[in-house]
């Protein structure tokens, strides 16, 4: 039975798709439900029909599932964030770990891939150590701060509370909307490309209490602005830097062509485990400090390292991961196409007093490539890609140079099952796959794999 767009159905929820939406079978045909969970029996109405699927909306709930929840936050339903806070947590895990699972089965091939149980996150809220609040002008000309509507750019509505980030995020959020509208600074109007104030970006050290503010602008000079700097870190003792970054340009984006520090210093530090680590306003952090601690330290256990080895770390960011195995392998080598990332990994190599990693601002696939020219020799190798995964021919390259165990950390369960049939056809053997539950709330799941050479 093929469903017309407007028509309303009632159908039970038998699955959740990747992507967070539910699915149900109408005679064989498929519809995604938005907002519904597995153990619903809904009414929805069609929204769109395509070749062989529909997507529909929620209009009732008929008898909810035995998994729903209530979700606790008020913003939970038009809220661009935490999707999944109406299914219990257990729920959340069983089916981010079965999409692993399906993925590795159904893209990579593997008939029983060694998936293991989820590692899940002990803090289900108030996890996130950077959030990014936008301004924007309210229905009555006042300033709206606060997180965009699902799937409208230019709307925000206004943040009361978000259980993301801490309790006193939520404080200075609200402190930098009064105080701002009391200095006289005009929010940034999306569509008309007027005012000033465009974003309000919050980073947190879990493990050190320390908090860092970035204030992001369009063009012009405002001295109220380090006014403004100066009475949020009065009122916020665990503020050490109050950054400002100038955006001119059109695109709404939280970064910018200049930076400047209006208070403190220019960085805030995190620890995991052993390791200090650097963060300056722009600089890449896994947002998860809890769980990247808990995801290090399953790549460590994966790669099984010996001071021997000489390691490669692919994508290595502000090099998190080649710091944390730095004491465990005789050398590290960080690739990094990002120069400023690549100055943060000598920042925090220096910080920690280390002194046998090297990183390269260059493409991996380039620097891969005069890798295997030049005959380098790598016993291990982790790669912890975008969410599109690797270029076929960085993997052409890696399985050239050969490195007999490379752990495999992705973000996107699809892309990384296509790396891991080229692996596998390539001579390696998946040996461990681990989902890692990095974005309670959300479908977004991490996993780490242990790939060995046959």
């Amino acid at each position: 039975m093929r469903p017309k767009r407007g028509e309303h159905l009632d159908l039970t929820i038998s699955d959740l798709a990747y992507g967070g939406k539910g699915v149900a079978k109408l005679d064989g045909f498929v519809v995604f439900v938005a907002s519904a969970v597995p153990g619903d029996t809904v009414e929805v109405e069609i929204e769109k029909v395509r070749g062989n699927y529909a997507e529909s909306k929620v209009v009732k709930v008929i008898s909810p599932s035995p998994h729903r929840v209530n979700p606790v936050c008020e913003h939970f339903g038009y809220c661009g964030g935490c999707k999944w806070q109406h299914l219990e947590y257990a729920m959340q895990k069983k089916y981010k770990e079965d999409q692993v699972r399906q993925a590795l089965i159904h893209i990579a091939g593997l008939k029983n891939p060694p998936v293991e149980p989820i590692i899940g996150a002990h803090k289900t809220y108030y996890y996130r150590n950077k959030m990014e609040f936008s301004f924007h002008v309210g229905d009555n000309g006042g300033t709206l701060l606060g997180l965009h509507f699902a799937g409208r750019f230019q709307d925000i509505f206004q943040l009361n509370r978000c259980h993301l980030q801490s309790e006193e995020s939520n404080e200075l959020v609200k402190f930098v909307r009064e105080r701002s509208m009391e200095l006289g600074l005009l929010p940034y109007h999306i569509i008309e490309h007027s005012g000033y104030l465009r974003f309000l970006v919050i980073r947190e050290g879990k493990f050190t209490g320390e908090t860092l503010v970035n204030i992001v602008t369009g063009a012009g000079v405002y001295p109220e602005l380090k006014v403004l700097a100066e009475n949020i870190a009065q009122r916020f003792p665990r503020v050490k830097s109050v950054s400002h970054t100038v955006n001119p340009e059109k695109a709404n984006i939280a970064r910018g062509e200049k930076e400047t520090i209006l208070f403190g210093s220019d960085h805030i530090n995190e620890i995991l485990g052993e390791r200090k680590y650097r963060i300056s306003a722009n600089s890449f952090f896994q947002t998860n400090s809890y769980q990247a601690q808990r995801l290090f330290d399953l790549a460590v256990e994966l790669a099984e390292p010996s001071r021997s080895e000489t390691m490669l770390d692919l994508y290595c960011g502000t090099g998190t991961i080649a710091v944390y195995f730095s004491d465990l392998v005789q050398g590290v080598t960080g690739i990094e196409a990002v120069e400023d990332a690549v100055h943060d990994a000598e920042v925090n190599m220096t910080l920690n007093s280390i002194r046998n990693c090297r990183f390269v601002a260059a493409d991996v696939n380039e620097f891969l490539k005069q890798a295997v020219d030049a005959h380098e020799k790598y016993e291990l190798a982790v790669v912890d890609p975008p969410r599109a995964g690797l270029h076929p021919d960085v993997v052409s390259s890696l399985t050239a140079i050969r490195p007999r165990k490379i752990v495999y950390i992705s973000c996107n369960p699809a892309t990384l099952a296509r790396d891991i049939k080229e692996f596998v056809q390539s001579g390696y053997e998946l040996n461990r796959a681990v989902p890692v539950d990095l974005f309670p709330h959300t479908f977004h799941i991490e996993a780490a794999c242990r790939l060995t050479l046959r």
